[in-house]
């Protein structure tokens, strides 16, 4: 027997609905709707809450198939939070820019490195939008990581897009650090969702 009907069959010798099962483990009646009818498996914490709210054991009630399956997806949701978790991370260092020195700024007849809170006022406007930039990349990868569960394709194509976007306006603004640093943060980002795959 499978284990949707497995459960099944246990709540109904219980006289339980599904409404009722669904109180007892803390979750959604849906998600009871979905596993009793084969859509999906529950995760290892819910299969153990499973297991001690009917007195049995969680062999009696997986198959050894159905067990490996449900392992391999939690490894998988795993691997995506963490994934999402470091590009998250990633976002946040583009925050970075603001404080470090490593914006070239014409001084007389020298360069001086400054943060970029510090570039000249003659580059107000260009200040105003490479800071809105970076502001808005350190607050989605804010929004990555407290909502890393939430995490889709949208999401790392935004994070992807942004990284992108400051990495080229900062080649196109002539400042080769920031660009380079943005670089650097595009390609761990590339090396990660390689490795996804």
């Amino acid at each position: 027997m499978d284990f949707n009907e497995k459960l099944k069959q246990l709540r109904q010798n219980k006289d339980w609905t599904q409404e009722k099962l669904a109180e007892k483990l803390f979750i959604s009646r849906t998600a009871i709707s979905k596993w009793e009818s084969g859509r999906g498996f529950p995760s290892i914490e819910s299969l153990k809450a499973i297991s001690q709210v009917f007195d049995i054991s969680i062999d009696e009630l997986l198959s050894n198939s159905e067990l490996i399956s449900i392992a391999e997806n939690d490894k998988k949701k795993q691997q995506q939070r963490f994934q999402h978790l470091l590009l998250g991370i990633l976002d946040c260092m583009t925050g970075l820019l603001i404080f470090l020195p490593i914006f070239g700024q014409a001084r007389g007849n020298h360069i001086a490195f400054v943060s970029m809170w510090q570039l000249s006022p003659e580059t107000a406007a260009l200040k105003t939008i490479l800071s809105i930039l970076v502001i808005l990349t350190t607050l989605f990868g804010v929004y990555e990581i407290i909502f890393v569960d939430k995490g889709q394709k949208l999401v790392i194509r935004i994070s992807l897009m942004l990284t992108l976007l400051g990495t080229l306006i900062f080649i196109l603004t002539r400042h080769p650090y920031p660009s380079a640093y943005l670089l650097i943060i595009l390609t761990i980002k590339g090396a990660i969702l390689l490795d996804k795959h």
